[in-house]
């Protein structure tokens, strides 16, 4: 027993080193893959076809509680139609941070009511995307009933979509997948717009080309 003791700790040290040694895929890339899909973000057009955006600054409230690797807010105007609709994206180092940005949270945090949450899945370029789509309304200064609809989903760096925040809990349990964070899209219109209308803003906005180059990008991270 003595004589193979040193030998049973060398074996039980070159399985510990293995183990660590598959820890690897936490890293590896991850500072390459936040630069591509910053890139990525960045690069979302002002102009699409009819549409017009401005950039808004993400508030700071939000940036304090997700500390982004990327993000972009962009309100478009439809110059023939004259209707509105917010893109927003935003890509965190640790899925973690997201949790308290779900909107399930962060609407009501603010003053909205959740009137109703429906499953969807839209078709964006190639994928079939699982998301939430949220009505929510609240008084405004005047009194009066503002409702928007926020149909929101996740991306996940190992090409997963996802809509849920016990998806993002997942996520950062596994250590494979926590550096290299995690993507939140949101579609944010008025509640009085017809569904058509909000189908061809996917169409226009979502499924531009840039957006779909970013999308394909932001779950591209973790190497296959």
């Amino acid at each position: 027993m003595k004589q193979s003791g040193p030998v049973v700790v060398t074996l039980v040290m070159l399985a510990c080193l293995a183990g660590f040694s598959r820890l690897r895929i936490a890293t590896d890339g991850v500072e390459e893959f936040r630069a591509r899909s910053k890139q990525a973000v960045d690069g979302l057009p002002l102009q699409v076809g009819d549409w017009e955006g401005k950039r808004h600054e993400l508030d700071p409230a939000a940036r304090d509680l997700l500390k982004p690797n990327a993000e972009a807010t962009l309100l478009y105007h439809n110059r023939h139609s004259n209707l509105e609709a917010y893109l927003a994206v935003v890509q965190v180092h640790d899925c973690r941070h997201m949790i308290g940005h779900t909107p399930a949270v962060c609407y009501p945090g603010n003053g909205w009511a959740i009137v109703s949450q429906t499953q969807r899945t839209w078709c964006v370029g190639e994928f079939d995307i699982p998301g939430i789509e949220y009505q929510v309304e609240r008084p405004n200064a005047q009194g009066q009933k503002q409702a928007w609809t926020i149909q929101n989903f996740y991306i996940f760096p190992d090409g997963r979509f996802g809509a849920t925040g016990a998806e993002l809990n997942q996520a950062a349990a596994d250590y494979r997948r926590l550096a290299y964070g995690a993507a939140q899209i949101q579609v944010v219109t008025a509640t009085s717009m017809p569904e058509a209308v909000r189908q061809e803003i996917w169409r226009d906005l979502v499924s531009s080309k840039k957006s779909l180059e970013m999308i394909r990008t932001l779950r591209s991270g973790i190497p296959q």
